[in-house]
């Protein structure tokens, strides 16, 4: 199988499993026990905490142990608003964030709260100049995704976190798809809130993390014992979370983005000139390097899908946790894509376990797919 879905979910690393394997057997203590298996697994908690921290120029103490990416969003778009009322109550989004973020802040209009949805450009950009516009006297929190998760766009996010702090206002970002991939420095970068997972970029599902600038004050969304400075209740996940700092720690420092783009240029230098009637997604922004959305005109993405699984070619019709809904994709909906190419819609996100034999494979694929799929519509 060639598998070009990295967005959606990574091959554990090697390193990875093999760093968490003696907390799954030999040293499988509850962190908050005072015994010594206890105190083992809570050495492994700070030492994890300190090396994800080194990573990303941050303090130990800023660094949030949850389980997901969802998780993440959840806790520092409801944690900050319901521990902050008096900011005021109005939120700033924008219409390509993932449903982790849109669905939370609509959440939020129960108790309240207003919401403005910035739209982006044709080529998915969230302008700062319009977050700026947007921003009101009783403006709370503002929630601008890093790099987005179908098209891989990434946003002027630097630019955007010096509105905010010139205002005063919290500044969360949906990171997910950034982090392992681009480089972050969180000693410089001008954001409240950062939001991670670890499947991602290399460890298993069900692990993630928020960097929450030290000074802001959230309600915990899950009640119980003390863990994580009593915001976030429950035994860690030691095992997963150890994990989760070896796979980051691979990403710092190793030159992998250029290769990684090499074989994501290859192969859309081969489909523009091989396949007419088509829409390279987010092609004029900054993208992640590995990201690669096409619309093609007069076929159907799920279609091109099966004949590329058939032929032994994992890609996605956009992001894979809203895939299930069969739905227009509400992030090509933003950026003005329409029929023939908003049901044509198909990703590949690159990694650097990828070769070029694998994308020249990828592209011939897909060219013959398309060719087949067209020519039975006539």
């Amino acid at each position: 199988m060639i598998y070009l879905d990295h967005a959606a979910t990574t091959r554990v690393k090697e390193e990875a499993l093999n760093a968490m394997l003696p907390y799954l057997r030999e040293q499988f203590g509850n962190p908050s026990s005072l015994h010594g298996p206890g105190l083992a697994a809570k050495k492994a908690l700070r030492s994890a905490r300190e090396r994800i921290a080194a990573v990303l120029g941050c303090e130990i103490n800023e660094i949030l142990f949850t389980s997901g990416g969802t998780e993440s969003d959840n806790q520092a778009i409801k944690g900050f608003l319901l521990a902050n009322p008096a900011k005021g109550k109005h939120i700033i989004t924008s219409a390509i964030e993932h449903p982790a973020v849109l669905r939370t802040c609509e959440f939020m209009k129960r108790f309240g709260y207003e919401l403005t949805v910035l739209k982006p450009d044709v080529n998915g950009i969230i302008s700062a100049k319009d977050v700026e516009r947007a921003i009101r006297p009783d403006t709370a929190l503002i929630s601008i995704q890093y790099a987005n998760n179908e098209i891989g766009v990434v946003e002027p996010i630097r630019e955007i976190g010096e509105t905010a702090e010139e205002r005063g206002i919290a500044f969360h970002t949906d990171a997910v798809q950034a982090v392992g991939q681009l480089p972050i420095d969180l000693k410089t970068l001008p954001v409240t809130m950062l939001s991670a997972s670890g499947h991602k970029f290399g460890t298993p599902k069900g692990v993630g993390f928020l960097y929450v600038r030290n000074g802001t004050k959230l309600e915990p969304l899950l009640h119980g014992g003390p863990q994580e400075k009593r915001l976030r209740a429950g035994t860690e996940n030691v095992p997963s979370i150890v994990a989760m700092a070896k796979a980051l720690e691979l990403t710092a420092g190793v030159a992998t983005g250029t290769y990684v783009q090499t074989l994501r240029d290859h192969m859309e230098a081969r489909i523009r000139a091989e396949i007419p009637d088509i829409i390279i997604n987010g092609a004029a922004a900054p993208r992640l390097p590995g990201s690669l959305s096409i619309s093609i005109g007069g076929v159907e993405a799920t279609s091109v899908l099966v004949f590329l699984d058939l032929a032994g070619i994992a890609a996605s019709g956009g992001s894979a946790c809203s895939s299930a809904e069969n739905k227009p994709s509400e992030v090509l909906q933003a950026i003005g894509r329409e029929e023939p190419y908003l049901s044509g819609t198909v990703r590949f996100t690159f990694s650097a376990d990828n070769t070029l034999e694998e994308a020249d494979l990828a592209a011939d694929v897909l060219r013959e797919t398309v060719m087949k799929l067209r020519t039975a519509r006539f």
